[in-house]
C-alpha cells in the first residue's frame, strides 16, 4: 500500500538520521512563490504516483492547488489506497482527480493520453527498482522493458501529443552513478534517454526511429538516496516482521544515505518545478556526516515499539529465541555481511565527469543531464524489444556487456549470491 506517511514513521527516521526537520523544508518555504505560480491551477499527470515516493510527491503537489491529478499505477490496490488518503485528509483535493490502472509503456495508455487535454507537467515514477530484481535473464529483460523500452515509447506518447509542455520528470537513483548492477544502469540509460527527447534531432522513439516530432521543451530528473520505509524497502520490513512476529535481519557493514518520506517528495517537487532544464537534482550530503548504519536505523524502529533489539550471528538461533526475547522486551536481529550481487560499497551522486551546479538551492545542486539516442540505445532497446516477443533471450553476461559499452565505467559486482537467499 502507498506509504504512510504517520507522525510515527516520520519521529523513527528523524532519530536515525539526526535531522528534526526535512533537510529540503526551507527551499520549499524560500520557492513557495514560484512554487504556486507554477503548480496553481495546472494539469498534473504522475505515473506510478500510487507507491511510496510518488504519493508522498503527490501530497506535495496538492499543497498548490493544481487543478487536475490523474495517476497511472498498474497496483489497483495502492490506486485505492491512495484515493482513500486524499479523500481523507484534512484538506481534500477538490480538483478533478482520476487514477487508471494502465501500465505506461502502453498502447492503452497512449490511447487513453490521447482522450485527455494536454497535461502541463508529467512526473514519472515508474521502474522495476530493486537491486534483487535481476535475478536471471528474464528478470533483466523486464527491468530494462520497463526502465528503458516503456519509457521510450510513453515519452513518445508525450511528444506526439503535446504532454508535459511546462516539463517531464523521472525519477533516478544514487545507484545510477558509478554503477554496480544492471538496476543502477538502467536508470543512468534512463537519464541519458530521456535528455534525448529533449533535442530536436531525436526522432520520436529512439527505437523505431518514428517521423520528426517537437522535442520535449523541459525535461528534469533527480538522484537519491533509500527512502526508509518506501514499499519494499528493508526498514518497510521491519514494520512487516514485526507485525507477523518475525526475527528482523540486517547487513552490519553497510551504511546508507537516508531519507523520510516527506524529504522524498519535497526533492522530487523540487527537481519537476525548479531544476533547470536538462538538470537534474542531487542532495547535499556529506559521508562522513550523514551516511547512516542500518543496526542504527533498526535501533530506532524498534524502540518506537517498545523493543530493544538483541543481535545474532545466527538466523536459527534468532528463530528460536524469539519468544524469549519478546516476553523481556527485546527483539531478535540477525546480522550478517552483505555479500549480494549488485551491491555497491560506497553510496554516492556524480558520475566520472560530471560537476555539480550551484542553482540557488540551500540542499541540493543540479547536474547538467546528457543524451544517449545513438546506435548503442538503439541496439539495447531492440534486443530487450525481441526478447520479449518470440525472440532469442540473451543471456544475463551478454545483457550485462552491451550495456558496458555504453557505460564504461559500469562494474558489475558479482558474488553469486542474491537477497533471495538470505533472511
Amino acid at each position: 500500500m502507498p506509504l504512510c506517511l504517520t507522525p510515527q514513521i516520520e519521529s523513527i527516521i528523524r532519530a536515525a538520521v539526526g535531522r528534526p526537520e526535512s533537510m529540503f523544508s526551507p527551499d520549499c518555504a524560500s520557492r513557495r512563490d514560484c512554487l504556486y505560480k507554477a503548480i496553481n491551477g495546472a494539469r498534473i499527470l504522475i505515473v506510478g504516483g500510487a507507491g511510496s515516493i510518488g504519493s508522498a510527491t503527490v501530497v506535495e503537489l496538492l499543497a498548490f492547488e493544481p487543478s487536475a491529478l490523474c495517476v497511472l499505477d498498474t497496483n489497483e490496490n495502492n490506486l485505492a489506497e491512495l484515493v482513500r488518503m486524499l479523500h481523507t485528509r484534512d484538506k481534500p483535493f477538490r480538483g478533478t482527480l482520476e487514477v487508471q490502472p494502465l501500465d505506461y509503456g502502453t498502447q492503452l495508455a497512449r490511447r487513453f493520453l490521447e482522450t485527455r487535454p494536454a497535461f502541463d507537467f508529467v512526473l514519472s515514477f515508474a521502474a522495476l527498482k530493486h537491486v534483487r530484481s535481476e535475478r536471471d535473464e528474464f528478470s533483466v529483460v523486464r527491468m530494462l522493458q520497463v526502465n528503458l523500452l516503456a519509457a521510450d515509447y510513453f515519452l513518445e506518447t508525450l511528444r506526439l501529443q503535446g504532454h508535459g509542455r511546462l516539463g517531464v520528470f523521472f525519477v533516478s537513483t544514487d545507484k545510477a552513478a558509478r554503477p554496480a548492477s544492471v538496476m543502477g544502469a538502467s536508470k543512468r540509460l534512463m537519464e541519458r534517454l530521456l535528455c534525448a527527447h529533449a533535442e530536436s534531432a531525436v526522432p520520436g522513439s529512439i527505437l523505431t526511429g518514428g517521423g520528426a516530432i517537437d522535442p520535449l521543451p523541459r525535461i528534469t530528473s533527480a538522484r537519491f538516496a533509500n527512502v526508509a520505509f518506501s514499499d519494499g524497502s528493508l526498514p518497510w520490513s521491519f514494520l512487516q516482521r514485526i507485525q507477523k512476529g518475525q526475527p528482523l535481519a540486517i547487513p552490519s557493514n553497510v551504511r546508507r544515505y537516508v531519507f523520510s518520506p516527506i524529504e522524498a517528495g519535497q526533492l522530487c517537487l523540487l527537481a519537476a518545478i525548479i531544476c533547470p532544464n536538462k538538470h537534474l537534482l542531487v542532495p547535499r550530503l556529506g559521508p562522513t556526516s550523514d551516511l547512516v548504519s542500518f543496526r542504527t536505523l533498526v535501533t530506532a524502529t524498534l524502540r518506537a515499539f517498545q523493543y530493544e533489539p538483541t543481535w545474532y550471528a545466527d538466523p536459527d538461533e534468532a528463530r528460536s529465541a524469539l519468544s524469549v526475547d519478546l516476553s523481556n522486551g527485546l527483539y531478535p536481529v540477525v546480522l550478517g555481511e552483505c555479500e549480494t550481487d549488485g551491491e555497491k560499497a560506497v553510496e554516492e551522486f556524480l558520475c566520472p565527469g560530471e560537476e555539480l551546479t550551484d542553482i540557488g538551492l540551500l540542499a541540493a545542486d543540479g547536474v547538467a543531464m546528457h543524451s544517449d539516442g545513438g546506435a548503442g540505445m538503439m541496439k539495447l532497446l531492440a534486443t530487450v524489444e525481441d526478447a520479449t516477443k518470440a525472440g532469442e533471450v540473451p543471456s544475463k553476461d551478454a545483457l550485462v556487456m552491451l550495456i558496458s559499452q555504453m557505460i564504461p565505467d559500469f562494474v558489475h559486482h558479482r558474488t553469486g549470491k542474491t537477497l533471495d537467499n538470505v533472511m
